[in-house]
């Protein structure tokens, strides 16, 4: 999420300077922007290793070793807070090519 938002904050810094009426720290951030490719591929390998382990299915042996019951996991621990994630993630990375609908 971090990376995400990193990559992308070339361009989210421009919209929120406008937002607040400060121009000048709009330029700010615009360092990033050539790296903004390789936080993308890091923004991906994170969400990878992510949902790896939880798309695995279990093997036979893991299941017959699981003599308790497992306990519910919460929310920050379970898909859907990975699926909400994953989206604001997405929007994130893709925030270039919509934000101009903000100007």
């Amino acid at each position: 999420m971090f990376t995400a938002v990193a990559a992308s904050i070339c361009c989210i810094t421009p919209v929120l300077a406008l937002i607040a009426g400060t121009s000048g720290i709009a330029s700010t951030f615009s360092w990033v922007e050539p790296f903004r490719p390789y936080l993308i591929g890091l923004t991906i390998i994170v969400l990878v290793f992510a949902w790896y382990p939880k798309l695995q299915s279990k093997t036979q042996e893991e299941k017959d070793c699981a003599c308790d019951e497992e306990a519910k996991p919460s929310f920050w621990q379970s898909k859907k807070f990975l699926f909400l994630i994953t989206i604001f993630t997405g929007l994130m990375l893709a925030f270039p090519y919509y934000s101009n609908i903000f100007y």
